[in-house]
Order: C-alpha cells, then sequence, then structure tokens
C-alpha cells in the first residue's frame, strides 16, 4: 500500500528536526506509513537517533501469547538498511520518553493502523538527529578510549564475537544500546581469551558498568532470574562456554545484575527479546556489562580444573600448608565442589577460616520461620574426617558458618596473632580431610567466600614412645638413627602450647658406646643466652641473662638409669656445632627445651638435629656405684690399667644407707661454683692443673662442690666434703617420690695429665647431736666422750659416728687418725664387735652406774 505518508528525512548533522504524525481519518483506515531517516554523511551525519515525545498507537493485548496477535489495532516497526529484520513491533501507550539509536545511516520507522477506535488514542510526535560517529559516546566510547564493542558475526542483526579483552575496554551492549532494542532479536556473544600468561589461567567475568545503564531502565529493582523469566519475557542466558551443550550459569531477566564469572576462557552470553509487543520505552535489558579477565594460578585452588566437576586434590607430600578458598567463578546449580586434602601415614589434617560470607543476592525472605526451616540449603559444607564412604562426619553446616577463626586473618610477615583454638578450627583423627560445598541454586546469585588455611600436623617421630612426654622418645639398642625435634605444630606457639619439653635417651649394649654427633639447634629469637666453655670443665654451658626465658638443649651423660650427669648445653643457634660426644656409659639423654614460646613460633624457627651411632667397647669391669662403710677411691689420666682405661670418663656413686651420712676426704682446694671473669683467672694461675673433680649430691645429683685437685697423700691440702643434708641442706631439688638416702657422686674430670684420689666414709650423728640439730629438749645429761654412748666410734674432728668395723683395722679413716690411735689388742678386740653389741654393753654399763 503506498500512502502520502511515506517520507524520507535528511538533515545536517548536530540539528534536531521534530516530526508530528497526525491521527489519519477513518476513511483512510488501514493505514501504512514508512518515514525513513538516513544520515548522508559529510555534514549529514553518521548515525540516526530518534527521540519520541508521544507515542500512542492502539493497545496491546494482554490476553496473548503470539506476536501476530499482540497488537490487534496497529504497532511500530523498526527497520535498518543493510540488518536482518526481526519483525517485532511496539504498540499501546509508550512509557516515558522513549529514544532509538539507529547501528546504521538509514532507518525506517513503520507505523501500521488497522483501525482506531476513539477510545484508543494514536500519537506519534518525535525528534529526530543526524549525529557523528565520534559523538556517539556512550556507545563507542571517547575517541581516546574507544570502547570494543566485539566483532559483528555476519548475517546476524547482534550477534559479535570478543577476543583478547585483558588488551582492550570490551562493552557488551545491549542492541542499539542505549536505546530501544529490537523486538523478536536473538543475539550469541561470545568472549574468549587466547593469550594467556604463562603459568595462569584466565576466566572471562562480566558485570554491571558502574556508569551508564546498569540493567533495570525501570523503577523495578527486583532482581528476576531462572524460573522469574519465561520465554515470553526479554532475557539473558549466561553460559560456562561457548557450546549450546556447556551449562548455564544465570537466566537473567530484570533488576540488579550480580557479576558472573565463567570457570574457563570462554564465556557466551545469549540477549533474547520476547516477539510479544510492549509499549514503546518498556524495554527492561537496556544494559551495558563490562568485561574482564580475571587471572589466577594455573596450579592454584581457586578455580575447577575440569568440565567434568568442581575437583580440588591436595596432597601433603608436595605443600605442607596452604590455603583454600571458594571458587572465583560461579557455580552452576544442582552443583557441587569438594576438596580432597590428603596427607602422609601419621598426618592430621588442620584446617581453619580466617574469613566466610555468604549472600543471598535475589533478596528474597521466607514469609514465615516455619517455611523457612523447611527451604532447602542454598550453600551446604560436609566435613568428613577421611573420605566420604569410610570416614566419619565432622559437621554438617546448612547456610551457616562454619568455626572462625577470624583473628588468623590480620597475620602477615610483621603481625603474629594467637594461635586458633579447638573451638576455632577442625582438626581431624585420619591423615586426610574431606570437604563438600553443594549448591542448589548457583553461586551466581547465592555468593561464598571463604579463606581456609590448611595444615598438616605431623605426628610421626622416629624412636619409640618413652615416659609421659608427647614428644619423648627412645632408642634401645638401635645401630645408628636420627634424632630430630617434632614438627606437631600443636607443641609449639603457633599450636597454641607455651611450653615445650622433649627428652630422647639413646640406649646401648653393655659392651657399646654412643656417638653423638649435634648438627644444629636452633632456639629462636626471642632467647637472650649465650653458650661459652665452662671454666671449670671446657664444655658448652648456658649462660642466660636475667629475664630471658628458659630454652635450652643440653646433653646428658646417664651412666644410671636414675642419674645423669649434664655433658653440654647449648642455647644460642651459632655456637660449638657440629658438636661430637662419645658416651662413657651405655647411655645418653638429650633435653630440649622451650618455654614461654611466642604464637609465630613452630618447628621451623625451634629445632634440632643430631645423628648417633653405637660403637664398640669394653665394658667397665667394676662396679663404680658402691655402698659400705667406706672406701677409697684413685683417678688417674691417661689411664694405666685395663679397668681404668675400659671405666674412662664414668664417675664414682656413693651411696649411704638410712639414717646416715656420706663424707669425702680428698686433696686439693675449692674452686667458687660460677667464678666471675676476675675470679676465675685468679684461681686458674691458682690452680696449677686445667683437671677438676666435681661432687655432685642430693636426687637428683646437683653440683655441691668444685675441687682443684693436688697430690694425694698432701695434709695441707686436705678438703672435707659432707653430703648436703649433713648440715641441714635444703629441700630445693627435692627428689619426687619416696625420701631416698644421701648420695655423693664424684665426677674426675682429666683434661691433662694427673692424678687425684679420695676416701669415703658413712657417717652419722648421735643422739644428742641429732636432737641439737632439730632442735628438741634435751633428755637428761648425756655424756657423749663417753665410749660407751650411743656412738662408740667417733671421729672427733668430724663430730660423726662411724661403722665398728673401720675402728683399728690398720687403716686411718678420720682425718685426724683418731680411729687407729690407742688401739691395743683389748681395743682391737672390742673394735671387731658389732655395732649392736656395742649398744648392750652401753646398757649394762648404765646399770652398774646406776648402783
Amino acid at each position: 500500500m503506498c500512502t502520502p505518508c511515506n517520507r524520507t528525512y535528511h538533515g545536517r548533522e548536530g540539528r534536531t528536526y521534530k516530526l508530528d504524525l497526525p491521527r489519519p481519518s477513518e476513511e483512510r483506515l488501514p493505514f501504512l506509513c514508512h518515514l525513513t531517516f538516513t544520515a548522508a554523511g559529510q555534514g549529514y551525519g553518521e548515525l540516526v537517533q530518534l527521540l519520541w515525545d508521544a507515542f500512542s498507537i492502539g493497545r496491546v493485548d494482554p490476553n496473548t501469547d503470539s506476536f501476530v496477535t499482540s497488537c490487534p489495532e496497529g504497532s511500530l516497526q523498526l527497520a535498518e538498511l543493510g540488518r536482518h529484520f526481526t519483525g517485532g513491533s511496539w504498540c499501546g501507550v509508550g512509557e516515558g520518553k522513549a529514544s532509538y539509536y539507529s547501528e546504521t545511516s538509514t532507518v525506517t520507522a513503520s507505523i501500521r493502523l488497522f483501525h482506531a477506535p476513539s477510545s484508543v488514542p494514536f500519537e506519534f510526535r518525535l525528534r529526530y538527529r543526524f549525529v557523528a560517529r565520534n559523538e556517539a559516546v556512550a556507545r563507542l566510547g571517547k575517541p581516546e578510549l574507544p570502547i570494543e564493542r566485539g566483532s559483528p558475526v555476519p548475517g546476524t542483526y547482534c550477534s559479535r564475537n570478543f577476543y583478547e579483552c585483558h588488551l582492550k575496554q570490551c562493552r557488551l551492549q545491549s542492541p542499539n544500546y542505549p536505546g530501544e532494542y529490537p523486538r523478536n532479536a536473538s543475539c550469541s556473544i561470545t568472549i574468549r581469551q587466547k593469550e594467556v600468561p604463562t603459568c595462569k589461567h584466565a576466566m572471562i567475568s562480566v558485570k554491571s558498568t558502574p556508569g551508564g545503564p546498569v540493567g533495570v531502565t525501570t523503577a523495578n529493582t527486583t532482581l528476576s532470574v531462572w524460573q522469574d523469566c519465561p520465554p515470553e519475557k526479554d532475557h539473558l542466558i549466561f553460559r560456562d562456554g561457548v557450546r549450546p551443550e556447556d551449562l548455564i550459569l544465570l537466566v537473567y531477566c530484570g533488576g540488579p545484575l550480580p557479576r558472573i564469572t565463567a570457570r574457563g576462557p570462554t564465556m557466551q552470553v545469549e540477549f533474547r527479546s520476547s516477539p510479544i509487543a510492549i509499549p514503546l520505552g518498556a524495554s527492561a535489558l537496556r544494559l551495558e556489562l563490562e568485561i574482564q579477565v580475571v587471572y589466577v594460578d594455573s596450579d592454584g585452588l581457586e578455580y575447577a580444573k575440569g568440565p567434568q566437576g568442581c575437583h580440588f586434590f591436595v596432597n601433603g607430600t608436595n605443600k605442607r600448608n596452604g590455603v583454600l578458598r571458594a571458587p572465583l567463578h560461579a557455580l552452576p546449580p544442582n552443583s557441587s565442589c569438594t576438596w580432597n586434602i590428603k596427607g602422609s601415614a601419621g598426618d592430621r589434617v588442620w584446617i581453619y577460616f580466617s574469613s566466610y560470607s555468604q549472600r543471598d543476592l535475589t533478596g528474597s525472605v521466607e514469609s514465615n520461620a516455619s517455611s523457612q526451616s523447611d527451604a532447602p540449603c542454598a550453600i551446604k559444607l560436609i566435613f568428613w574426617d577421611g573420605t566420604p564412604v569410610t570416614g566419619l562426619p565432622m559437621a554438617t553446616l546448612c547456610d551457616d558458618t562454619p568455626k572462625l577463626c577470624a583473628h588468623a586473618a590480620l597475620r602477615n610477615v610483621t603481625r603474629s596473632t594467637r594461635p586458633c583454638t579447638q573451638d576455632e578450627s577442625y582438626i581431624t583423627v585420619t591423615p586426610s580431610l574431606t570437604l563438600r560445598m553443594e549448591t542448589l541454586l548457583g553461586t551466581a546469585l547465592h555468593t561464598v567466600n571463604f579463606n581456609a588455611q590448611y595444615e598438616f600436623i605431623s605426628t610421626t617421630q622416629v624412636g619409640e614412645p618413652w615416659g609421659d612426654g608427647a614428644c619423648s622418645r627412645v632408642w634401645r639398642k638401635v645401630r645408628s638413627g636420627e634424632v630430630t625435634s617434632p614438627r606437631d605444630v600443636r607443641l609449639f606457639g603457633r599450636g597454641g602450647s607455651q611450653k615445650l619439653d622433649c627428652r630422647y635417651r639413646i640406649e646401648a649394649n653393655a659392651d657399646e658406646r654412643v656417638r653423638l654427633t649435634l648438627h644444629n639447634v636452633s632456639l629462636g629469637e626471642s632467647t637472650m643466652c649465650t653458650s661459652e666453655p665452662d671454666p671449670h670443665t671446657g664444655r658448652p654451658r648456658c649462660v642466660q641473662e636475667v629475664g630471658s626465658r628458659e630454652a635450652r638443649l643440653v646433653l646428658y651423660e646417664a651412666p644410671w638409669r636414675d642419674v645423669k650427669l649434664p655433658r653440654a648445653c647449648l642455647c644460642d643457634n651459632t655456637s660449638h656445632l657440629p658438636l661430637t660426644h662419645i658416651s662413657s656409659s651405655t647411655a645418653l639423654e638429650i633435653t630440649f627445651l622451650v618455654d614461654q614460646q611466642t604464637p609465630h613460633e613452630d618447628f621451623e624457627t625451634l629445632f634440632f638435629y643430631a645423628s648417633f651411632e653405637l660403637v664398640r667397647a669394653r665394658e667397665c669391669p667394676r662396679k663404680q656405684r658402691v655402698r659400705g662403710e667406706g672406701g677409697e677411691l684413685r683417678f688417674v689420666a691417661p689411664p694405666l690399667s685395663r679397668p681404668d682405661i675400659y671405666c674412662e670418663g664414668l664417675p664414682w656413686l656413693v651411696e649411704a644407707r638410712e639414717n646416715r651420712s656420706l663424707f669425702v676426704l680428698t686433696w686439693g682446694w675449692f674452686l667458687p661454683l660460677e667464678p666471675t671473669p676476675i675470679t676465675e683467672m685468679n684461681e686458674q694461675s691458682k690452680c696449677p692443673t686445667t683437671n677438676r673433680i666435681l661432687l655432685y649430691s642430693g636426687w637428683p645429683p646437683k653440683l655441691l662442690k668444685v675441687v682443684c685437685p693436688a697430690e694425694p697423700g698432701a695434709r695441707e691440702f686436705t678438703v672435707h666434703v659432707f653430703s648436703e643434708e649433713w648440715l641441714g641442706g635444703t629441700d630445693e631439688g627435692k627428689w619426687p617420690g619416696p625420701p631416698r638416702p644421701p648420695a655423693l657422686l664424684l665426677d674426675f674430670v682429666a683434661r691433662e695429665s694427673g692424678q687425684a684420689a679420695a676416701s669415703w666414709l658413712e657417717i652419722s650423728k648421735s643422739r644428742a647431736a641429732l636432737r641439737r640439730q632439730l632442735r628438741l629438749p634435751e633428755r637428761g645429761v648425756e655424756n657423749e666422750t663417753s665410749t660407751h654412748g650411743d656412738c662408740p666410734h667417733k671421729c672427733p674432728e668430724l663430730s660423726a659416728c662411724i661403722a665398728a668395723s673401720l675402728w683399728c683395722d690398720g687403716r686411718a679413716h678420720c682425718p685426724s687418725g683418731h680411729d687407729e690411735a690407742n688401739c691395743g689388742n683389748g681395743a682391737k678386740l672390742l673394735g671387731l664387735l658389732p655395732s649392736e653389741m656395742w649398744l648392750v654393753l652401753a646398757g649394762v654399763a648404765g646399770i652398774i652406774a646406776a648402783f
């Protein structure tokens, strides 16, 4: 049909023209009018802009689902030269001031009116302009920062392909953006990223631009997705890939659009406008989306590796700790992600969440509590101690937050926080943990973000368990091995422990010795202590500063199971290493102690490493642990006799019987236990030898005296030593358990050739002396000088009683020789009587004196 209404309009670039189409008369119906607007270029514009001030053609039939019958009275159609005609229409009363921006230089508006009842208004007033491309800033961007809109696909109306958006300002726009888009249009927009840096993985992400139109151009801000988007509504379909069979991440038809991120370097967005007619200006999807390329580490855990599912595998043999995060890409509905964290034998898995957030972007709120409790979980978390098949469930969370250790998020290189407690973390019993996150509705609209730290705790320790300590170990008759500190983080400050106390023991056979080499020791940076040679023995000792924490490694000789003597003490990280020590006995012990641990300290900063082997050596043929009434000891360096050679380095332990004490006589002079530097120099010049006799007393043995040895028998250099309880010693360092008889331990430190000797006595006190020591009241007159008292054999210079068998036996035991003075035949005979007989004789003498 050709009518006088058909017109073609031109105009100068930048000018605005008005057009008013009057209502056609009844006799001219049916009415058809083609209005063509052409931008001729060269000062006449390149694009066409149509702005309606008023639009009303017929009405929209709300009861039809066919685009043919949706406009019964009439409609408007728009077509562009050289582009595929979609066949869509607008009718009814326009909403607001609608606009249309052509993609080409010519656009034709076709107005059809079949019949026009007076009840249906007809208005068609518009302004049109012809603009240059550089003025279309909203669509094409500024000349200095152009917008990449993708490459058009030939033979389609609006399909486009995007490539390498990491270098461009890529924008996905609705057709004819920023104006109305045609009805019944279908566009396929594919986005591909081919260039990916080495060791990186690319993911395509789209989001609404912060500037111009952002999705909804009407007042409706309610998000419409999935089931709210039937085919008769305009909608977008986001696919996780460019193939039609790829999973759908979201179907969207209105409201604030969230960020959508694909799993890989490709994404497809389908734009579909409904064939059903709508009023002009009512298009719901006039939008512009920003396209971004997100790079993550290719070996990271931020994305699903394969299209078959979202599965992550963490192997403890490659990496002992790391971070788990929720996938940075969207998950489709009815999908899940599984993290399988598997350690080695003896491992346990420790995991704690430093952050967790879950948001529902749909804005839906349940109407009542019952319906809310019956609602399915948007995000479901399940923890298994082991695998889902054989493991035990640890926790199941439905839209709930897992245990949080929020302060862990504050940790960095310069800041440490307190350890995460059991109430703030999860720890397995088996070497593996499985975490599954199930999403019923997908994560595009039900976003979940978390940051979880995982760590494999090694409970494996060499050796065998020893005692009650969590890290104490023993090696019994093992030919060689390694002694190492534990790697269980729970024993350190970072795992919540204040004190680390590990004890190790290495035992050899009777005809073997232990050769131990300490290779390295680290006691952290918070220890103010130095290891320096002991002035008496030359062995490393620990000199701790006042106020410093206790942190040290001590090597002990263990000649007997209940006795150990320190042989080296290390408390800094550099001195005296490597250190090799060959035991004198069949056992060595190591104590590794660190107190007041800081929250950042663990097995990476507090550790030691040693190795050992058993070497052949003859067993000491004599008994170095003695008990009796008295005896003599002799020390020779270097050893000459076989017993001295085989027993070299072993101390002598002298034990008293119950209710008795010990006395030792040796030759030399006492040296300070802890000499000052000036005193040390004086003593070294005074003491002509570097050899020493160390005397220990008590249980456990404590250093009591240090003697610079002199030639045996030199009276002017005689020194006396009593076991500490003889003079009323304190209870400090008391042996745990029942009281034990006194003991003195003599350790000869031979650093040069020389000899030394000592004699020992088992001594006791008279009743009167005991009463005075205990401050008890006197019981009558007791004559301690009486030969027949309760102390018949007494060394007066010691004020001590000795055994009757030592009296007049031909050898002097009292320092003054009093026990051998006045020894006639009768005295010698009486001296042979046991102590019990002397008590009987004393009683008889008392009876006679009474009469």
